[in-house]
């Protein structure tokens, strides 16, 4: 990590803000990039993720692969299958968050002294 050095006068404060102000803006544009990319990709990667090996152009799962594009494009699976991706995204994403509440609370109870009392 880059070492921090201290802002003493106000012309080194404009040009940190200036430099922070660039960084903002590039790591937006990488965002984006990657979104774009993901928007692009994600009816492909949703199907390796179901039929492994089906951006791949074999036989066996290219077959597999356009009953599967069959179904997506069904009303009926596809609102099933949006179903079930935000119901496993839900659940991962509440173990995640037990996983970083538990990791702060460990933290901040390790950090504390023993006679602060507690709110």
């Amino acid at each position: 990590m880059a070492q921090k050095k201290k802002i003493t006068g106000f012309d080194a404060l404009e040009l940190e803000v200036a430099r922070l102000r660039k960084r903002s803006i590039d790591l937006e544009d990488v965002l984006l990039d990657r979104v774009d990319f993901f928007r692009d990709n994600y009816k492909k990667m949703a199907l390796n993720s179901i039929i492994p090996g089906s951006g791949k152009h074999s036989n066996a799962l290219g077959i597999a692969g356009k009953v599967a594009k069959f179904a997506w494009e069904s009303g009926k699976f596809k609102n099933f299958a949006t179903g079930a991706l935000i119901t496993a995204l839900e659940f991962f994403g509440v173990q995640m968050g037990i996983k970083l509440f538990n990791k702060f609370a460990k933290g901040r109870k390790e950090k504390k002294p023993d006679g602060e009392p507690e709110f």
